[in-house]
This record gives structure tokens, C-alpha cells and sequence, in this order.
């Protein structure tokens, strides 16, 4: 062999090396001539739709199935209560984009608290929040476009239909919901389709429609999944007002598999759907006539033990907020105690989103929380801060002010829970003024005292 054909050689043998080791990550269909993908992880980004469940019982997640059916790695990135400027604040999009690269899809829904914060505003017809959230999403993609990341970002349903909103304001302002979610939906498509092939679009809202609207959507062999307003543990399709069950999950995630297929086709084709006996197995229809168990505590709520795999859980989300600031809730509230494994309210994972059980006929209170965690909460003060002269300590339970007794605030089915403390600061700034000028007044009354003898002097000269 001579040694051009040598070189050669070498150069194809180096390339079939590094082709074996190196995962093709996109290439071209050589029968269509379609790009096609090759992931090797995919990871969430989001709210509680794709994340946190340390209870379990409404995965697995989307997510989860699509990384299973693909046979991929999985990292969740989602955490209950995320806004958009809460995951971009909390670095998650950042912590992404720096461990992970070409070959793995982001699944990302992101926006439904940016809605319901915007609630008020909605009905009055106020879609402003939309610019917002356009400016957050942006951040977010482009963070993970850098590092070659694929984007597969859910819009969100129309949220005329989700009970937690529909629980609160009348029917006739639903329809600025709908509009506000049509809105969204058209404008995520327009920031996608500026990203090219990278960044795709699920479209939740259709999908949401089909299965609520379309009873055959629901129906597995001879059984009915329940579409809302109708909410329970395991065969409807929510478990509560923001939720979707695992037999929920698992029917949104063969939506979110057509849509894979679609928008990330593999070199290897369609990826697998779940089967219809997976899917029922998601549910338990041998229950569906049975109530859940209901549990009586006998003493002190606050000391009541319980295990997460024997338990009914529901999520409450809680933030607290001093003059604007948000004070952070830490992790592993009546989680593993020297008293309990699971205390009747934990707050699992430090992201305002608390933990309650769900099957206890004893009227549990937002008090119980506060004392599990052992801080003080009244109508004049929360944790170490105390309402001042003209301060005011606000209280709103899904959306609306509180104005009933603190000493024992009922939650039963309520969603979100806002403490809001504002003190006056006028008096903070002038303290602080004087903090950083002492003797101010003295110094002002020496030099009065020596201007005033300063012209006492020149009197006198001008006598002599």
C-alpha cells in the first residue's frame, strides 16, 4: 500500500472511531432528506405539571414516559409553583444549559402562575402579562439554545377550564381566560418558529380540548376517565384544581410522543406510544366507586404522624413577602422530624409548595403549619416581624383577601396562599439617615453658634 492509500485509510479509520463514540445527535433521513434527532436525555423544565411529587401519587410524569419510551436519561428540572422569573432567578434554566449539551430535549411548560398571578387583571381584560412572559421565555431558550439544547415547550391549556380559576371567578369573565390563553399560545408559536428546527411547539391547549371535550379521548377499553369539573385520586383526569392524575399524565404524554414523532423525528423511527393496558394500570377503576378512606385525628394535629406511601397528599403553594421581598420557606418542614416521618403539612422541597393530607375529616388550618414549623403566625406578626404603626399584614387565599378569625384559618381545597406584610418605610429611612449622620444636630448647632459670632465680630470691628 502506498502511502497516500495509507493516509487515507487512517483518516477513514479516525472518523469511524470518532462516529463510535460520539452520539449523532441530528443527521439528514437519506430517504426524505428530513433532519432527524438523536437524543440521549431529556429533562423538565417547569411547575408542577412536569416536577416535584415526593409523594408520588400523580406521576410519573410526562416527562418521565417520554424519557422511558425513548430510552433516554431523565433529569427533572421542574419545580412546583415556578414562574417564569422564579425558575430564572433560581438559576434552573442556567444549571442546564451548563451540565448538559447536543442530544438532549428540554420538555418545558412554563406560564401557568404567570397566569393565574395575572388573574385580576385578566378579567378586567388586561393581557399585559404576556409581554412579560414572552421576555422571560426568551431568556430561558436562548440559554439553552447556546448549548445546542432542543426545546420542546408546552403552551398552556385554556384556562377557562381549569377548575382552580373557575372556582373563583364567575362564569361570565371565563371568556377573557380563554382569550388570554389563545393570546399566549399564538405568540409562543411566533418565538419558536424565530428559533428554526431547535425549538418546537406541543400544543397542550388541543390537546387538553380533545381529551376534555372528546369522551372517546378518555376512554380506555370499557373504562371512562373522568374529565373535570369532577376531580379524584386516580381515574379523573385531575386529581385536584391544578393537577393532572397519573392516568392524566400518562394520556398527555402519548399526546407529547405524537408530538415528538412529529417535530423531533428519530433516524430510527416513531417512537413507541403507551399502551392502552399502561395506561389503565395508571388507573384503578376497581375503585372508582369507593371513597377514600377518611382519617379522624385524635389529639394534637400538629404531632399526627403519617407515611407518604400509605397517605393521600394534595399540594398547597405558599409565599410570604416582607414590604415586596420574598422570604424564602425552607426545606424539609415536618418532613423526617424527631417526631415524624411526615408531619399533616410538609414543605418538602423549599419551593412554596407544601404538602397537606388529603383524607383527614379534622378541619386542618394554615395555624398547623405555622406551628409544625414552629413560627409565629397572627394577624400582627409573622415568623420574627411584627406589623407596625400603619402597617398592614395581608392574607389571600386562592386570589382573595382573608377576613375571618387567624386564629384558626381553614384551607380545605384551597390552592394558593399569599402572606403579605407591609410595614411603613419612611420612618426605616430617617432612622437609617441618622444612623449614618451621628451628631448630626450637634454639628448644625456649632456651626450656627460660630456663624452667629462670626457676624457678632465683624459688628464689632466695624464700630471700633
Amino acid at each position: 500500500m502506498n502511502t497516500g492509500n495509507r493516509t487515507s485509510a487512517a483518516i477513514v479509520f479516525l472518523l469511524l472511531a470518532i462516529s463510535s463514540v460520539s452520539p449523532v445527535v441530528f443527521s439528514q433521513d437519506e430517504q426524505t432528506g428530513n433532519q432527524t434527532f438523536q437524543f440521549h436525555t431529556i429533562a423538565s423544565l417547569g411547575d408542577s405539571t412536569l416536577g416535584s411529587d415526593p409523594t408520588g401519587y400523580r406521576g410519573p410524569f410526562a416527562s418521565i414516559h417520554a424519557a422511558n419510551l425513548m430510552e433516554v436519561d431523565y433529569y427533572e428540572g421542574a419545580v412546583g409553583g415556578d414562574r417564569s422569573w422564579t425558575l430564572i432567578n433560581a438559576g434552573r434554566h442556567t444549571s442546564i444549559a451548563e451540565n448538559y449539551s447536543a442530544g438532549t430535549l428540554v420538555t418545558m411548560m412554563v406560564g401557568a402562575w404567570d397566569f393565574i398571578d395575572s388573574d385580576i387583571k385578566i378579567v378586567d381584560g388586561d393581557y399585559s402579562f404576556i409581554e412579560n412572559l414572552e421576555e422571560n421565555i426568551t431568556i430561558i431558550i436562548d440559554t439553552l439554545i447556546a448549548s445546542d439544547i432542543d426545546v420542546l415547550v408546552w403552551n398552556l391549556p385554556n384556562m377557562s377550564f381549569l377548575p382552580f380559576l373557575t372556582q373563583i371567578f364567575p362564569t361570565e369573565v371565563h371568556p377573557h381566560f380563554t382569550e388570554a390563553s389563545l393570546l399566549w399560545a399564538n405568540r409562543l408559536d411566533e418565538i419558536a418558529d424565530s428559533y428554526g428546527e431547535s425549538v418546537q411547539v406541543f400544543d397542550l391547549m388541543t390537546a387538553s380540548d380533545d381529551l376534555l371535550q372528546n369522551k372517546s379521548a378518555r376512554e380506555l377499553g370499557s373504562h371512562e376517565v373522568i374529565s373535570p369539573p369532577e376531580m379524584c385520586e386516580k381515574n379523573c383526569i385531575m386529581v385536584d384544581s391544578l393537577h393532572p392524575t397519573s392516568v392524566g399524565q400518562g394520556l398527555l404524554a402519548n399526546y407529547m410522543m405524537r408530538a415528538i414523532n412529529e417535530k423531533f423525528p428519530s433516524p430510527n423511527g416513531d417512537y413507541p406510544l403507551l399502551s392502552e393496558e399502561e395506561l389503565i394500570a395508571l388507573a384503578d377503576f376497581s375503585l372508582s366507586e369507593q371513597p377514600n378512606e377518611e382519617i379522624m385525628i385524635e389529639g394534637d394535629v400538629t404531632k399526627a404522624c403519617f407515611d407518604w406511601s400509605e397517605s393521600s397528599y394534595r399540594q398547597m403553594y405558599l409565599s410570604i413577602s416582607n414590604n415586596g421581598e420574598d422570604i424564602q420557606v425552607p426545606s424539609y418542614i415536618g418532613f423526617n422530624t424527631e417526631l415524624c416521618r411526615q408531619s399533616t403539612h410538609v414543605m418538602y422541597s423549599g419551593e412554596s409548595s407544601v404538602n397537606i393530607i388529603s383524607n383527614i375529616e379534622n378541619n386542618l388550618t394554615l395555624n398547623h403549619f405555622f406551628e409544625i414549623w414552629g413560627e409565629n403566625f397572627s394577624s400582627q406578626q409573622i415568623m420574627d416581624l411584627a406589623v407596625s404603626d400603619g402597617g398592614y399584614l395581608a392574607l389571600y387565599l386562592d386570589g382573595v383577601e382573608y377576613d375571618g378569625d387567624w386564629s384558626s384559618i381553614p384551607i380545605q381545597g384551597v390552592i394558593s396562599v399569599e402572606i403579605k406584610l407591609t410595614n411603613p418605610i419612611e420612618e426605616l429611612e430617617g432612622d437609617e439617615e441618622t444612623s449614618r449622620t451621628p451628631g448630626f444636630s450637634v454639628i448644625l448647632s456649632v456651626l450656627s453658634l460660630l456663624l452667629a459670632l462670626s457676624r457678632t465680630s465683624r459688628r464689632s470691628f466695624n464700630e471700633d
